[in-house]
């Protein structure tokens, strides 16, 4: 299981974007993430894609999950039902890793249980 965020474990810097200027503001190093739905036509995705910047979106449903999916982001993240998107990306063989949101180190136990790929502590994030 993946987990991000948690003080004993060491991990990537997360970095949120809204354009082109916050990914040429972020270094090599870190991990640049954007909401799915401020990707419009994809331009944000494409980009990252084209100059092999590492990436992770937030999506909010299904459909954006499995568009996103094909443009193989390093990580899709979630705040509902992971059951659902892990089941999806297991049928489909989804290269990207699903990371769940968490405010605690306590609901890692559940998570794992469900077999969900990894968590990201929501502090990361912000």
């Amino acid at each position: 299981m993946i987990i991000i965020g948690h003080r004993g474990i060491a991990y990537p810097k997360f970095k949120k974007i809204v354009g082109f200027d916050g990914i040429a503001l972020t270094d090599n190093s870190s991990i640049v993430w954007f909401e799915a739905n401020e990707d419009k036509g994809y331009v944000l995705s494409h980009h990252c894609i084209e100059n092999n910047i590492k990436y992770a979106l937030r999506v909010d449903n299904i459909t954006d999950f499995v568009i996103y999916a094909s443009l193989k982001p390093l990580y899709i993240i979630l705040e509902k039902s992971p059951e659902v998107y892990q089941k999806i990306a297991e049928t489909y063989l989804m290269d990207s890793k699903i990371l769940y949101v968490i405010e605690d180190e306590e609901e890692i136990e559940q998570l794992a249980k469900m077999g969900i790929d990894g968590v990201i502590f929501r502090e990361v994030l912000e």
